[in-house]
């Protein structure tokens, strides 16, 4: 997204700044913000990891969303699922454009009825091991 952000910025604003000079440059300055929010938040997933503090489960999505789980809530993480699932309501997707490779069920659904959250993680087995040391169950 940042790269398509960089040559939209570049070829389509020069062109526009060529026949309309004041509407290019009031285009390119709001697409350089943007991209410049779009690094800052790409950059946010090194400084937000998800995090397991005694029975709380912190999950990001880079510094646009944070969702607090008490471990007694989830009933169980899935490697694995149905297809479809992710086209479905009545979930969260934290993995963004990437495919998840988690998915956690809960007992208690959280905002709108929505009882499972779907992850992208960098080290999932050390996700589940942390989890196990938990309690949580996987399938």
């Amino acid at each position: 997204m940042f790269a398509l952000t960089l040559v939209e910025l570049f070829v389509v604003h020069f062109l526009v700044a060529l026949k309309w000079p004041l509407i290019g440059w009031t285009l390119t300055t709001v697409s350089a913000i943007s991209a410049l929010w779009i690094l800052l938040w790409i950059r946010s997933f090194r400084t937000k990891p998800h995090q397991l503090s005694g029975d709380a489960l912190t999950l990001n999505f880079g510094s646009l969303k944070t969702i607090e789980l008490d471990c007694a809530n989830i009933a169980q993480v899935r490697r694995s699922w149905e297809q479809g699932a992710l086209e479905k309501k009545g979930h969260i997707n934290l993995a963004g454009i990437a495919f998840p490779n988690r998915c956690i069920e809960l007992l208690q659904p959280l905002e709108n009825g929505r009882d499972r959250i779907f992850v992208r993680l960098d080290d999932p087995d050390a996700f589940d091991a942390a989890l196990l040391r938990s309690n949580v169950t996987f399938a």
